[in-house]
């Protein structure tokens, strides 16, 4: 009688892996092309949604190949988007393999990408940019781009949003949003206004009314001209609400703009700006959880975390956050500020010079908060954010009050195992400040918090502000090929047969322990072709080709 036990090994980075259709894209591509490997469309082409795209019964994957793509589509707009997937069939724009991909907003007052006629799209592993290098500290400075969604059921995954005029801009009519992972930074510009410079342009300018939930998760977002994310409704009629926003960090907003004036100045100097627009209309059921600010004194002025200020919010939870800079929550003379507000850990200690307070509370009106007037905070805290979409990421946070030179982190979890090689990215300098480094057998690594920079501002001269050693954030992303484990066809094997490691790269230990000896081993393809069989041993290596995804079926003769 045969047993099986199927081992699914996957490798995560080769398209025909993944089930759908697979279509592709070339910044080289002549424009006549049919979306094949050897003729790929323009990204324009793919957005005009050719007949291939059309009704889908599966997912369709466009596969955008290395190199910077430009466009004009029209006269304010660089690329415009017009494919409608369906709810359980979208039409996925990905880059290929890992490959840098960059969308590059070039033109005079464009939009970078415009996306109102399309649903059910999704925009992943894309670096969207403006290049240009006019200056941003102009009295008529209006550095232009961004990426304008009204369109509803939209996600942007793991996506690089920087040096655009405006970052992601999600409207009221883009109904079920999700954008996550992203890693959003350089946005905005200097405006002369009343005889003062102003910094212009927020990392995520978000509307929404209570029909649908836009999420918001696991973001980067540092080093705006205006607020890190700003939740704000334009007319003073309309309904604002239904946001599910946890696991973002964000920090340095306004920081971006060297022309603030300093202390007295307190334009756009917002990591959160969440307010609305009419005494009417308070925030409505908004879910605010497991985030990650911080203000550094290093800047102009340190930015603020606002919520609800002047007409209050209903329905409101402020849960497990992590706050530095001065909080404000309501006012006195704030309508309603009807909101659970437990398990924030709130850090204030920003000098007197710059007229901070915990503003609009008391620790006796949300006692259920941990309170620390500081500056003297002490110890190391650090939180990792798996990344949902790809198993071999992950956002790492670091408090280190301190400002340890060396931080050791324990990484060890389902995802990433003892004796894997990452890559540890700085956020903030994402090309061009990577380390490699391997998990250690307890599931720890070691982050040098010292010696960090930031990527340069396109278009201004200004140094732009880190936070280390106090504050970091990165990104953990694995080096190899990683493997995706699964048992099916359940049999008395199953709890007597160890992979070490797993996941692994490479070299594959299988063990088994107390089975009858008379077993083969067979490694397939995906058609199930046997590419080999094995007699089994005590201890059996297996090296496997990566090209494939393999099933190991484990026989019993």
């Amino acid at each position: 009688m045969k047993k099986i036990l199927a081992l699914i090994i996957a490798s995560v980075t080769i398209s025909s892996c993944l089930a759908g259709s697979h279509y592709y894209v070339s910044p080289f591509a002549s424009g006549q092309g049919d979306g094949s490997v050897l003729f790929p469309w323009t990204l324009q082409q793919a957005f005009n949604a050719p007949p291939e795209l059309n009704n889908p019964s599966d997912t369709i994957w466009v596969w955008l190949r290395e190199g910077v793509y430009t466009n004009s589509f029209n006269a304010q707009t660089s690329f415009s988007c017009f494919t409608h997937g369906k709810e359980n069939t979208p039409i996925i724009f990905r880059n290929y393999n890992h490959e840098r991909v960059v969308i590059d907003g070039q033109l005079p007052y464009t939009i970078t990408m415009s996306l109102g006629n399309c649903s059910y799209t999704w925009l992943w592993g894309l670096e969207i940019t403006n290049s240009s290098i006019a200056d941003r500290d102009h009295p008529n400075s209006d550095r232009t781009g961004n990426v304008y969604c009204t369109a509803e059921n939209m996600k942007f995954i793991n996506l690089l949003v920087h040096d655009l005029g405006s970052g992601l801009d999600v409207w009221k009519s883009a109904k079920n949003t999700e954008i996550y992972g992203c890693i959003i930074y350089n946005i905005g510009n200097n405006n002369y206004n009343n005889g003062n410079w102003e910094g212009h342009g927020h990392g995520m300018y978000l509307q929404n009314d209570t029909v649908g939930m836009k999420k918001i998760h696991n973001n980067i977002i540092f080093n705006t001209y205006g607020y890190g994310m700003k939740i704000w409704q334009t007319t003073a009629t309309a309904a604002l609400g239904n946001f599910d926003i946890r696991h973002n960090v964000i920090f340095n907003g306004g920081a971006a703009s060297e022309n603030l004036g300093g202390v007295g100045n307190n334009s756009r100097t917002h990591n959160f700006f969440v307010v609305s627009n009419s005494p009417g209309n308070p925030i409505l059921n908004t879910t605010i959880k497991h985030n990650y600010t911080f203000s550094g004194t290093n800047t102009p002025r340190p930015p603020v975390n606002a919520f609800g200020l002047n007409y209050g919010v209903r329905n409101f939870v402020l849960d497990s956050n992590y706050f530095t800079g001065q909080l404000r929550l309501g006012y006195n003379n704030t309508p309603v500020f009807d909101a659970a507000v437990t398990g924030n850990k709130i850090c204030a200690g920003i000098p007197p010079s710059y007229g901070y307070y915990l503003w609009g509370f008391t620790n006796s009106d949300f006692p259920n908060n941990s309170y620390y007037a500081g500056p003297d905070y002490s110890g190391i805290e650090y939180f990792i954010l798996p990344n949902k979409y790809d198993p071999n990421l992950a956002h790492l946070v670091i408090y280190n009050w301190d400002s340890s030179s060396i931080v050791n982190i324990r990484i060890k979890s389902s995802e990433f195992r003892a004796g894997e090689v990452v890559e540890v990215i700085n956020a903030m300098n994402y090309y061009d400040d990577k380390t490699i480094d391997t998990i250690s057998g307890n599931g720890e690594l070691n982050i040098s918090m010292l010696d960090r920079k930031a990527a340069s501002i396109i278009g201004s001269s200004q140094n732009p502000n880190v936070q280390f050693p106090v504050f970091g954030t990165f990104v953990i992303r694995k080096t190899g090929k990683s493997i995706i484990t699964n048992t099916r066809n359940v049999s008395e094997f199953d709890d007597k047969i160890v992979i070490l490691p797993n996941p692994c790269s490479e070299t594959a230990t299988i063990k088994f322990e107390n089975l009858p000896i008379h077993l083969s081993v067979q490694i397939l393809n995906p058609l199930g072709k046997v590419l080999f069989n094995l007699k089994i041993l005590p201890d059996l290596n297996i090296h496997w080709n990566w090209i494939h995804i393999l099933r190991v079926c484990i026989m019993s003769c």
